[in-house]
């Protein structure tokens, strides 16, 4: 078997095992809730003014996108929408107590999740840290470029 198989392979199993361990250790609150309307409802909770546009910007999605997503959510009770006084045209978002309960929860979990891998992470020097990250972070682009290709 190939270098690239063995890593491909070993990318797949870490995968795997962090879903396992998110499973394992944390609430069940969020399992229903999808990646997207997770991290939705997280940018919503930490913009100023969040609308439609800001966090399309800032998931990588396109506004039809955001805008069918924060349609599910509104649905769903997770969050409310309004207006300014000074702007009745423009939509902005607010997470209503339901969202908030999520947004709290999935802030703990990512907090977990950072100290207990920064700990694995510490015993490397940081020469190795750099070189694996730059795979990563290549490794990210290419699958952007094919989600792109797709969309």
């Amino acid at each position: 078997m190939r270098e690239q198989e063995r890593l491909l392979k070993e990318l797949a199993l870490m995968l795997e095992r962090q879903d396992m361990l998110s499973r394992l250790t944390e609430s069940q609150c969020l399992d229903e809730y999808g990646y997207s309307e997770t991290h939705c409802i997280d940018f919503i909770g930490r913009l100023t003014l969040p609308n439609v546009t800001k966090v399309a910007e800032h998931m990588g999605m396109t506004r039809g996108a955001v805008s069918k997503l924060t349609k599910k959510l509104l649905a769903k009770g997770l969050i409310g929408k309004y207006t300014l006084e000074t702007n009745h045209k423009e939509v902005y978002f607010r997470l209503t107590e339901a969202g908030k309960e999520l947004f709290d929860e999935h802030a703990r979990r990512h907090e977990r999740w950072e100290r207990r891998d920064m700990e694995f992470l510490e015993r490397y020097p940081e020469e190795e840290i750099v070189i694996v990250r730059r795979f990563m972070q290549e490794f990210n682009g290419y699958l952007e470029g094919q989600i792109g290709e797709l969309t």
